[in-house]
Protein backbone atom coordinates (compact mmCIF):
# COMPACT_ATOMS: atom_id res chain seq x y z
CA UNK A 1 0.00 0.00 0.00
CA UNK A 2 1.42 3.32 -0.99
CA UNK A 3 0.20 5.10 2.30
CA UNK A 4 0.01 3.81 5.79
CA UNK A 5 -2.07 5.71 8.90
CA UNK A 6 -0.19 6.38 11.58
CA UNK A 7 -2.37 8.14 14.18
CA UNK A 8 -1.89 11.90 12.85
CA UNK A 9 0.62 10.59 10.56
CA UNK A 10 0.97 9.36 7.23
CA UNK A 11 3.79 7.61 5.49
CA UNK A 12 4.02 8.04 1.59
CA UNK A 13 6.25 6.26 -0.66
CA UNK A 14 6.82 9.07 -3.19
CA UNK A 15 7.90 6.76 -6.15
CA UNK A 16 4.43 5.42 -6.06
CA UNK A 17 2.44 8.19 -5.30
CA UNK A 18 3.54 10.59 -7.55
CA UNK A 19 4.43 7.40 -10.36
CA UNK A 20 8.11 8.73 -10.34
CA UNK A 21 11.42 5.54 -11.44
CA UNK A 22 13.84 7.55 -8.44
CA UNK A 23 13.42 10.94 -6.32
CA UNK A 24 16.07 13.22 -6.35
CA UNK A 25 15.28 16.45 -4.14
CA UNK A 26 12.77 14.54 -1.35
CA UNK A 27 13.05 11.75 0.86
CA UNK A 28 12.84 8.06 -0.55
CA UNK A 29 9.87 7.83 2.35
CA UNK A 30 7.46 11.00 3.43
CA UNK A 31 6.32 11.24 6.58
CA UNK A 32 3.07 13.74 5.96
CA UNK A 33 1.62 15.22 9.37
CA UNK A 34 -2.16 16.05 9.25
CA UNK A 35 -4.54 18.01 11.29
CA UNK A 36 -8.14 17.41 11.83
CA UNK A 37 -8.79 20.15 9.01
CA UNK A 38 -6.05 18.91 6.28
CA UNK A 39 -7.63 17.05 3.55
CA UNK A 40 -6.78 13.39 3.89
CA UNK A 41 -4.83 11.91 0.84
CA UNK A 42 -6.64 8.56 -0.54
CA UNK A 43 -4.58 5.52 0.50
CA UNK A 44 -6.60 2.92 -0.88
CA UNK A 45 -7.42 4.21 -4.45
CA UNK A 46 -5.07 7.03 -6.09
CA UNK A 47 -7.25 7.25 -8.90
CA UNK A 48 -9.58 8.83 -6.23
CA UNK A 49 -6.78 11.58 -4.86
CA UNK A 50 -6.09 14.36 -6.69
CA UNK A 51 -2.37 15.05 -5.92
CA UNK A 52 -1.74 11.89 -7.05
CA UNK A 53 -4.14 11.58 -10.45
CA UNK A 54 -4.34 14.85 -11.43
CA UNK A 55 -1.77 17.44 -9.99
CA UNK A 56 1.27 15.64 -10.70
CA UNK A 57 0.57 14.32 -14.08
CA UNK A 58 -0.09 17.73 -14.75
CA UNK A 59 3.12 18.97 -13.58
CA UNK A 60 5.00 16.13 -15.48
CA UNK A 61 3.15 17.83 -18.72
CA UNK A 62 4.17 20.58 -17.73
CA UNK A 63 8.00 20.08 -17.51
CA UNK A 64 7.91 17.96 -20.77
CA UNK A 65 7.01 21.12 -22.18
CA UNK A 66 10.62 22.64 -20.86
CA UNK A 67 8.88 25.42 -19.11
CA UNK A 68 11.16 26.77 -16.12
CA UNK A 69 9.39 27.14 -12.90
CA UNK A 70 12.02 28.44 -9.84
CA UNK A 71 8.37 30.11 -8.22
CA UNK A 72 6.10 27.84 -7.67
CA UNK A 73 2.42 28.39 -6.02
CA UNK A 74 -0.33 26.46 -4.68
CA UNK A 75 -3.36 27.49 -3.28
CA UNK A 76 -5.07 25.17 -0.68
CA UNK A 77 -1.94 23.26 -0.50
CA UNK A 78 -3.65 20.77 2.37
CA UNK A 79 -0.91 18.38 3.73
CA UNK A 80 1.56 19.81 1.10
CA UNK A 81 1.85 17.12 -1.44
CA UNK A 82 1.19 19.29 -3.77
CA UNK A 83 4.13 21.17 -3.14
CA UNK A 84 5.95 18.78 -2.50
CA UNK A 85 5.50 17.26 -6.13
CA UNK A 86 6.48 20.19 -7.50
CA UNK A 87 9.94 20.69 -5.53
CA UNK A 88 10.66 17.60 -7.36
CA UNK A 89 9.01 17.45 -11.15
CA UNK A 90 9.12 21.65 -11.67
CA UNK A 91 12.56 22.15 -9.84
CA UNK A 92 11.14 25.01 -7.90
CA UNK A 93 13.00 26.56 -5.33
CA UNK A 94 10.10 29.08 -4.00
CA UNK A 95 7.12 27.61 -2.91
CA UNK A 96 4.55 29.37 -1.66
CA UNK A 97 0.82 27.89 -0.22
CA UNK A 98 -2.19 28.85 1.37
CA UNK A 99 -4.95 27.39 3.07
CA UNK A 100 -7.92 28.65 4.72
CA UNK A 101 -6.58 27.56 8.68
CA UNK A 102 -3.49 28.24 10.21
CA UNK A 103 -2.82 24.74 11.92
CA UNK A 104 -3.22 23.05 8.35
CA UNK A 105 -0.47 25.51 6.79
CA UNK A 106 1.58 24.85 9.57
CA UNK A 107 1.52 21.63 9.64
CA UNK A 108 2.10 21.77 5.97
CA UNK A 109 5.16 23.81 6.26
CA UNK A 110 6.74 20.86 8.63
CA UNK A 111 5.63 18.60 6.14
CA UNK A 112 7.56 20.29 3.13
CA UNK A 113 10.87 20.76 5.16
CA UNK A 114 10.82 17.52 6.96
CA UNK A 115 10.95 15.73 3.61
CA UNK A 116 13.55 17.58 1.91
CA UNK A 117 16.63 16.09 1.20
CA UNK A 118 19.50 17.46 3.47
CA UNK A 119 21.50 19.20 0.43
CA UNK A 120 18.54 21.06 -1.06
CA UNK A 121 17.20 24.18 0.30
CA UNK A 122 13.71 25.72 -0.63
CA UNK A 123 12.32 29.36 0.04
CA UNK A 124 9.07 28.77 1.46
CA UNK A 125 6.22 31.88 1.48
CA UNK A 126 3.18 31.06 3.19
CA UNK A 127 -0.11 32.25 4.68
CA UNK A 128 -3.85 30.68 5.94
CA UNK A 129 -6.30 32.84 4.91
CA UNK A 130 -8.83 32.92 1.54
CA UNK A 131 -7.34 32.08 -1.75
CA UNK A 132 -4.59 34.04 -2.13
CA UNK A 133 -5.29 36.99 0.06
CA UNK A 134 -2.32 36.04 2.57
CA UNK A 135 0.14 36.36 -0.27
CA UNK A 136 -0.98 40.00 -1.28
CA UNK A 137 2.13 41.59 0.06
CA UNK A 138 4.62 39.17 -0.92
CA UNK A 139 7.13 40.54 -3.32
CA UNK A 140 6.96 37.46 -5.48
CA UNK A 141 5.87 37.32 -9.34
CA UNK A 142 5.51 33.41 -9.62
CA UNK A 143 5.57 31.21 -12.71
CA UNK A 144 2.85 28.80 -12.15
CA UNK A 145 -0.17 29.18 -9.43
CA UNK A 146 -1.84 25.83 -8.77
CA UNK A 147 -4.95 25.56 -7.53
CA UNK A 148 -7.45 22.72 -6.62
CA UNK A 149 -10.23 24.58 -4.86
CA UNK A 150 -13.70 23.22 -3.98
CA UNK A 151 -17.19 24.13 -5.75
CA UNK A 152 -20.13 23.28 -4.04
CA UNK A 153 -21.80 26.66 -1.85
CA UNK A 154 -22.27 25.21 1.87
CA UNK A 155 -25.79 24.96 3.15
CA UNK A 156 -26.32 27.87 5.68
CA UNK A 157 -26.29 25.10 8.07
CA UNK A 158 -22.99 24.14 8.12
CA UNK A 159 -19.58 25.53 9.18
CA UNK A 160 -16.83 26.05 7.04
CA UNK A 161 -14.61 25.81 9.81
CA UNK A 162 -15.72 22.07 10.49
CA UNK A 163 -13.14 19.50 10.11
CA UNK A 164 -12.90 18.85 5.99
CA UNK A 165 -15.82 20.70 5.52
CA UNK A 166 -13.25 23.74 3.70
CA UNK A 167 -11.93 21.41 1.24
CA UNK A 168 -15.27 20.22 -0.36
CA UNK A 169 -17.28 23.32 -0.09
CA UNK A 170 -17.12 27.06 0.11
CA UNK A 171 -18.60 29.89 2.28
CA UNK A 172 -21.20 32.80 0.81
CA UNK A 173 -18.90 35.17 -1.42
CA UNK A 174 -19.63 39.19 -1.37
CA UNK A 175 -17.79 40.06 -4.97
CA UNK A 176 -19.33 40.05 -8.22
CA UNK A 177 -19.76 36.86 -9.89
CA UNK A 178 -20.22 36.53 -13.28
CA UNK A 179 -23.89 34.37 -14.45
CA UNK A 180 -21.69 31.32 -15.94
CA UNK A 181 -19.62 30.87 -12.86
CA UNK A 182 -22.55 30.94 -10.51
CA UNK A 183 -24.67 28.71 -12.65
CA UNK A 184 -22.42 25.84 -12.70
CA UNK A 185 -20.57 26.60 -9.27
CA UNK A 186 -16.94 27.70 -10.63
CA UNK A 187 -16.80 30.73 -8.18
CA UNK A 188 -13.38 29.91 -6.30
CA UNK A 189 -12.20 29.28 -9.70
CA UNK A 190 -12.79 32.76 -11.37
CA UNK A 191 -11.65 34.68 -8.16
CA UNK A 192 -8.31 32.40 -7.98
CA UNK A 193 -7.30 33.64 -11.16
CA UNK A 194 -8.41 37.29 -10.53
CA UNK A 195 -6.38 37.60 -8.11
CA UNK A 196 -3.60 35.40 -9.11
CA UNK A 197 -2.83 38.26 -12.52
CA UNK A 198 -0.70 40.68 -10.53
CA UNK A 199 1.19 37.76 -8.99
CA UNK A 200 2.32 36.37 -12.17
CA UNK A 201 5.36 37.15 -14.41
CA UNK A 202 4.66 38.06 -17.95
CA UNK A 203 4.19 34.62 -19.61
CA UNK A 204 3.27 33.19 -15.96
CA UNK A 205 0.34 30.81 -15.82
CA UNK A 206 -2.44 29.33 -13.38
CA UNK A 207 -3.31 25.80 -13.00
CA UNK A 208 -6.77 25.28 -12.34
CA UNK A 209 -7.91 21.42 -11.75
CA UNK A 210 -11.18 21.62 -11.96
CA UNK A 211 -13.93 18.35 -12.14
CA UNK A 212 -15.33 18.08 -15.70
CA UNK A 213 -18.16 17.73 -13.88
CA UNK A 214 -18.62 21.40 -15.06
CA UNK A 215 -18.49 21.45 -19.25
CA UNK A 216 -15.25 22.54 -20.66
CA UNK A 217 -16.67 25.16 -22.70
CA UNK A 218 -17.44 26.62 -19.08
CA UNK A 219 -13.93 26.00 -17.82
CA UNK A 220 -12.40 27.81 -21.31
CA UNK A 221 -15.00 30.68 -20.52
CA UNK A 222 -13.00 31.14 -17.08
CA UNK A 223 -9.83 32.43 -18.79
CA UNK A 224 -11.27 34.44 -21.27
CA UNK A 225 -13.50 35.53 -18.81
CA UNK A 226 -10.60 36.85 -17.30
CA UNK A 227 -8.19 38.04 -19.96
CA UNK A 228 -5.99 35.15 -20.20
CA UNK A 229 -5.06 32.97 -22.88
CA UNK A 230 -6.65 29.54 -21.81
CA UNK A 231 -6.24 26.08 -22.81
CA UNK A 232 -6.63 22.26 -21.44
CA UNK A 233 -3.34 21.44 -20.15
CA UNK A 234 -4.09 17.65 -19.50
CA UNK A 235 -7.57 15.71 -19.35
CA UNK A 236 -8.30 12.63 -17.36
CA UNK A 237 -10.43 11.19 -15.19
CA UNK A 238 -11.15 10.19 -11.64
CA UNK A 239 -13.17 8.22 -8.89
CA UNK A 240 -15.55 10.49 -6.77
CA UNK A 241 -14.42 11.12 -3.76
CA UNK A 242 -16.46 11.24 -0.70
CA UNK A 243 -19.09 10.15 -3.07
CA UNK A 244 -21.86 10.53 -0.76
CA UNK A 245 -21.41 13.90 0.53
CA UNK A 246 -20.25 15.38 -2.71
CA UNK A 247 -22.45 13.60 -5.51
CA UNK A 248 -25.23 14.94 -3.09
CA UNK A 249 -24.03 18.49 -2.66
CA UNK A 250 -24.31 18.83 -6.23
CA UNK A 251 -27.49 16.88 -6.69
CA UNK A 252 -28.91 19.29 -4.29
CA UNK A 253 -27.55 22.67 -6.25
CA UNK A 254 -28.95 21.02 -9.43
CA UNK A 255 -32.57 20.96 -8.07
CA UNK A 256 -31.97 24.53 -7.35
CA UNK A 257 -31.61 25.09 -10.97
CA UNK A 258 -27.93 25.08 -11.29
CA UNK A 259 -25.70 22.79 -13.85
CA UNK A 260 -26.79 20.09 -14.65
CA UNK A 261 -23.39 18.52 -13.52
CA UNK A 262 -21.90 15.60 -15.79
CA UNK A 263 -21.14 12.33 -13.84
CA UNK A 264 -20.07 8.87 -15.76
CA UNK A 265 -19.95 5.15 -14.48
CA UNK A 266 -16.60 4.99 -13.62
CA UNK A 267 -15.71 2.08 -15.97
CA UNK A 268 -16.93 3.61 -19.37
CA UNK A 269 -13.84 6.48 -17.94
CA UNK A 270 -11.22 3.79 -17.18
CA UNK A 271 -11.62 2.19 -20.85
CA UNK A 272 -12.34 5.63 -22.52
CA UNK A 273 -9.06 6.84 -21.14
CA UNK A 274 -7.15 4.12 -21.51
CA UNK A 275 -3.55 4.09 -23.29
CA UNK A 276 -3.75 7.91 -23.48
CA UNK A 277 -1.58 10.42 -22.01
CA UNK A 278 -3.20 13.08 -19.79
CA UNK A 279 -1.67 15.44 -22.17
CA UNK A 280 -2.33 13.80 -25.42
CA UNK A 281 -6.00 13.76 -24.12
CA UNK A 282 -5.66 17.58 -23.13
CA UNK A 283 -5.49 18.16 -26.48
CA UNK A 284 -8.47 16.65 -27.45
CA UNK A 285 -10.50 17.08 -24.56
CA UNK A 286 -13.51 18.63 -26.46
CA UNK A 287 -13.71 15.90 -28.56
CA UNK A 288 -13.39 13.54 -25.73
CA UNK A 289 -15.95 14.84 -24.28
CA UNK A 290 -18.44 14.86 -26.71
CA UNK A 291 -17.68 10.79 -27.12
CA UNK A 292 -18.48 10.39 -23.56
CA UNK A 293 -21.80 12.51 -24.24
CA UNK A 294 -24.44 9.37 -24.28
CA UNK A 295 -22.92 8.43 -20.92
CA UNK A 296 -22.92 11.16 -18.95
CA UNK A 297 -25.51 11.28 -16.39
CA UNK A 298 -26.24 14.04 -13.89
CA UNK A 299 -25.87 14.62 -10.51
CA UNK A 300 -29.60 13.49 -9.36
CA UNK A 301 -28.93 10.54 -11.34
CA UNK A 302 -25.46 9.48 -10.49
CA UNK A 303 -26.78 9.45 -6.55
CA UNK A 304 -29.40 6.86 -7.72
CA UNK A 305 -26.61 4.67 -9.08
CA UNK A 306 -23.71 5.24 -6.31
CA UNK A 307 -27.02 4.35 -3.49
CA UNK A 308 -27.24 0.93 -6.26
CA UNK A 309 -23.91 -0.01 -5.95
CA UNK A 310 -22.38 2.24 -8.45
CA UNK A 311 -18.48 3.38 -8.70
CA UNK A 312 -19.13 6.73 -10.51
CA UNK A 313 -16.34 9.33 -11.89
CA UNK A 314 -16.05 12.69 -13.37
CA UNK A 315 -13.94 13.81 -16.00
CA UNK A 316 -10.89 16.47 -14.47
CA UNK A 317 -9.20 19.27 -16.61
CA UNK A 318 -6.41 21.32 -15.87
CA UNK A 319 -6.94 24.95 -17.35
CA UNK A 320 -4.00 26.01 -18.33
CA UNK A 321 -4.33 30.20 -18.28
CA UNK A 322 -1.05 32.35 -19.50
CA UNK A 323 -0.92 35.89 -18.77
Amino acid sequence: MTITAIDSRISVSPTDFFELPTVLRIRDSLEIGLTDRSYLPKSSDLRSDWVASVATPAFKALAQTGASVPRFCTIGTGAGLDALAAIEILKSDTVAFTDLHQDVVDRARHNILDNLRPDVRVELISGAGDILAPLAGEAVNFDVIYENLPNIPLSEAGDIRDGQTSSTFIAKRSEPIPKFAEQYLITLHYLALEQARPMLRSGGRVLSSIGGRVPLRQILNLAEHTGYRGNILTYTWKRQSEPEEVIGGYAAWEARGHGPFHFYPASILAETFDGMSVHAAGAQALAIEAALSSHEITATEALIQLRAGQDIGHTVGILESVK
